[in-house]
């Protein structure tokens, strides 16, 4: 009878762990499903300055310039939350 009990016991912690992380899984993508409309204005903001900066730090139009400032453009929008810059 102990086995019997010992089994169901290790059914039920088994269910209760594989609910609370289908349920955070649910959750988690539902929160940012709903903050994407919302952060496209700010991302295009985010975009704007960084391209300023970038432009302002190497003004240049020389081809290793434009190199440089496409790299300061996508490390800035990077580190400011934009996933794809």
């Amino acid at each position: 009878m102990s086995q019997l009990l010992r089994c169901a016991t290790l059914a039920v912690a088994i269910g209760v762990i594989a609910s609370s992380g289908a349920s955070a899984r649910v959750n988690h993508n539902g929160a940012r499903a709903q903050a994407g409309p919302q952060n496209a204005i700010n991302e295009m903001d985010i975009r704007k300055q960084c391209y300023a900066e970038a432009k302002e730090r190497y003004p240049s139009t020389n081809q290793d310039m434009q190199t440089n400032r496409d790299f300061a453009y996508r490390t800035c929008a990077f580190d400011r939350g934009v996933n794809y810059p």
